[in-house]
C-alpha cells in the first residue's frame, strides 16, 4: 500500500501578538489525522492566555494519517516562540522565517528545517533526529536545562551561520555542526558525541569536558591549563567525514579526569606552536 505525504501550512497571520507563544503542540505527531478544523481549535498560550492555533495561523493544506506522512510548514517570522517540534518523533517542520526559543526541545525523531535565524535552546534535550538552521542561532544549543546535566543525547543539529555560548553543553551524544563561528564555551561540561566548528571560537573551548570531541577549523585564543598536546595528526574525523589538518591534537579536561580530544587546526593557529615542544 503506498504512503499518502501531506502538507500543512500555518500562514502567520497580520499583526500576530508580540507575547511569548508556546507552540509545543506544533507537531507532526499531533497534527496527524486531524481536520484542518480540530488543528485550528488546538489551545495554546499566548502569553498568560490561553487562544487557539486558528486565532493566529491561517490554516492550509491537507493533513496525513501518520506523523511520518506529516510535513509541517510555517509561513512568518516568530522570534517570541517557544517549543516548535517539541518532543516530535517523525515527519517534518519546515520554518521559513525567523524561529524562537527551544525549537525541537526533547526531540526524538524526524527533521526540522529553519529557513532563517532562530533563538537560545535549540535542540535542548535531543535524543535523535535533525535539525538545520539557515542562519544564526542562539547561545545553548544542544545544550541541558538548568540544573540537569545531560544535554543532546543523539541525532543531528547542523548550524549554518554562527552560534552562541555553550554550545553543546553538558552534551552526552549526537553529532552537532557549525558552519560559522562559535561565542566561548563550545562543548563545556560535554561527555560525548562530537561539535564541528568551521569558524572560530575566542576561548575556553571544551571547558570541563569530559569525553567527546570538537573539532575547529577557525582561529581560537589560548588553551585551556587543563588540556595538554598528544600529537599533531594529518586529519579529523567527524561522523567518519575525513577533515584534512594538519591539527593540533589535545586531551582533557585534566581538572575533570577527562578523556576528551579537542583537534585546533594548525594552519590557523600559529600562535599555539609554543606547545610543539612538549612532544616527546
Amino acid at each position: 500500500m503506498s504512503r499518502i505525504l501531506a502538507e500543512i501550512i500555518l500562514k502567520l497571520k497580520p499583526n500576530s501578538p508580540s507575547q511569548p507563544i508556546d507552540l509545543r503542540e506544533i507537531s507532526p505527531d499531533i497534527f496527524a489525522g486531524k481536520t484542518k478544523n480540530e488543528i485550528g481549535a488546538t489551545q495554546i498560550w499566548i502569553g498568560n492566555t490561553k487562544e487557539t492555533l486558528g486565532s493566529i495561523f491561517e490554516i492550509i493544506g491537507e493533513t496525513a494519517g501518520t506523523p511520518e506522512d506529516q510535513t509541517i510548514v510555517i509561513e512568518g517570522d516568530l522570534p517570541n516562540s517557544r517549543r516548535i517540534g517539541n518532543k516530535m518523533t517523525n515527519g517534518k517542520i519546515i520554518i521559513n522565517g525567523k524561529g524562537g526559543l527551544y525549537i525541537g526541545s526533547d526531540m526524538k525523531g524526524g527533521q526540522i528545517t529553519v529557513n532563517g535565524d532562530a533563538g537560545e535552546w535549540v535542540g535542548i534535550g535531543m535524543k535523535g533526529g535533525s535539525i538545520e538552521v539557515d542562519g544564526n542561532v542562539g547561545a545553548y544549543t544542544g545544550s541541558s536545562y538548568r540544573g540537569a546535566r545531560q544535554g543532546m543525547k543523539g541525532g543531528m543539529i547542523v548550524i549554518k551561520g554562527n552560534s552562541g555560548c555553550e554550545t553543546g553543553a553538558w552534551m552526552t551524544g549526537g553529532t552537532l555542526k557549525i558552519m560559522g563561528d562559535s561565542e566561548i564555551l563550545p562543548g563545556v561540561h560535554m561527555s560525548g558525541g562530537s561539535i564541528l566548528i568551521a569558524g572560530g571560537c575566542p576561548s575556553m573551548v571544551g571547558a570541563s569536558m569530559t569525553g567527546g570531541k570538537i573539532v575547529l577549523l577557525g582561529k581560537t585564543g589560548e588553551i585551556l591549563s587543563g588540556f595538554h598536546l598528544e600529537e599533531i595528526k594529518g586529519k579529523a574525523k567527524i561522523d567518519g567525514e575525513k577533515i584534512p589538518g594538519p591539527f593540533y591534537s589535545f586531551s582533557g579536561d585534566i581538572a575533570e579526569k577527562g578523556k576528551g580530544k579537542i583537534f585546533i587546526h594548525k594552519e590557523n593557529n600559529s600562535h599555539l606552536v609554543e606547545y610543539e615542544e612538549f612532544l616527546s
